[in-house]
């Protein structure tokens, strides 16, 4: 602590600190894990319901990106106005809402899309609000990619139980709905835990008040560590959005399997983000990153050639594997390359991840749409072998990060 009371900044701590704070992150991020991973195989549901094509149901997918770049382009000012914390709960409001009327929609589109947009805002402002606070929260230290890890991992292993509860649902015919729409109930109690503290979130901006500096230009590192998020991003969204239609068209499964199926990928970004979050704490993560790439391409590409479902479930159960890391040392190492402008950064890996759930899930369905599942989805080892080699080409190290 110093002087005046403030939590001093160690720019070397290695420990991870786990502090309520951290704990509630931990578990808000969890809760937008299940969100998004139930939304993907509802998809495919809601489109069976309503008799529409697969571009059509993907402009889901675009309302959750037009949310997702919006609040990303907006977020520091907004963090900047009401803190982090403030936000982060208004997020978990939004998410809240947003779902009740996707879910209580009764499939007419323009609902439908509307409840998903601002369903989208409000988990964009908690993604966002947590990849500012947790680098933030460990001093942008060597500790951060186990922290960001073990965080993402949360987001993982609770999202495993969103496609697992579709399943489930259909399988005894309640329908998707209720397990969607549990997801919203559980961060409004989040909220009620969390009670009064929100400014505990706010990280060096509640201490110090200068956390955003002036719009500098970000560096050449940097832009290239958004792309190589950009590609982990699209990859992983093409498979959590349509990975059931590829499942039921190549293996046979009827559609509550399919939805089910989707877990194996939920459940390998589950365990690749556990014990990722230890391999981070004891091996360079810039080659762990570009190691994951290549796995899941290999994964991917067993998934893609085999028709027998034992099989392709555990080539996508590896593809998630490779995955599981790629997002959270993505955004980790985007941050990290920022230097002092994390909360601007955090926004800008948002607007990334919104731009790659809108346009690659819609132009995988597209293609789908024209050409066939199957042929679609090379556009997954397109997009994985183009991360692993910008890895490559362009490391952040932390000598590069400016604290």
């Amino acid at each position: 602590m110093t002087s005046d009371g403030s939590r001093a900044v160690s720019p070397t701590r290695h420990a991870v600190l786990r502090d309520r704070s951290t704990w509630i992150t931990y578990v808000q991020v969890g809760l937008f894990g299940y969100f998004l991973y139930s939304f993907g195989p509802s998809i495919a549901l809601l489109r069976d319901e309503s008799g529409t094509s697969r571009a059509i149901a993907s402009l889901h997918g675009t309302a959750m990106a037009i949310g997702s770049v919006l609040v990303g382009l907006v977020a520091p000012y907004v963090v900047r106005s009401i803190g982090r914390g403030r936000m982060m709960r208004t997020g978990s409001v939004l998410v809240a809402v947003g779902l009740a009327a996707y879910v209580a929609g009764g499939g007419v589109l323009a609902v439908t899309l509307l409840g998903i947009l601002v369903a989208s805002v409000g988990g964009t402002l908690v993604i966002v609000g947590a990849n500012a606070f947790m680098p933030d929260h460990q001093d942008r230290g060597p500790a951060t990619p186990q922290a960001m890890s073990e965080m993402h991992a949360f987001g993982a292993v609770m999202g495993l139980l969103g496609p697992l509860a579709v399943g489930l649902a259909v399988g005894i015919a309640w329908g998707w709905r209720p397990a969607v729409a549990v997801g919203g109930i559980a961060f409004l109690v989040l909220e009620v835990v969390r009670g009064r503290r929100v400014h505990d979130f706010d990280g060096r901006l509640g201490e110090e008040g200068a956390e955003h500096p002036p719009n500098a230009p970000f560096s050449r590192t940097f832009w290239i560590a958004l792309v190589v998020f950009t590609c982990s991003a699209g990859l992983e969204f093409s498979l959590t959005f349509w990975g059931s239609d590829l499942v039921r068209e190549r293996a046979g499964l009827g559609e509550a399997a399919a939805a089910a199926a989707i877990a194996t990928i939920v459940g390998g970004l589950a365990i690749g983000r556990v014990v990722g979050s230890q391999v981070v704490a004891r091996f360079d993560s810039e080659t762990v990153l570009s190691n994951s790439f290549a796995l899941s391409v290999v994964g991917f590409a067993i998934a893609w050639v085999s028709t027998v479902p034992a099989v392709m479930l555990g080539a996508l159960l590896v593809t998630g594997l490779g995955m599981g890391l790629q997002s959270p040392l993505g955004i980790e190492r985007a941050v990290r390359a920022a230097g002092p402008q994390v909360d601007r950064a955090a926004g800008l890996t948002s607007v990334a991840a919104g731009a790659a759930s809108g346009v690659a899930p819609f132009a995988l369905g597209a293609l789908a749409d024209a050409v066939g599942v199957h042929t679609a989805f090379l556009i997954v080892p397109v997009l994985g072998v183009a991360g692993a080699v910008l890895v490559r080409l362009a490391r952040v190290d932390f000598d590069d990060a400016t604290v």
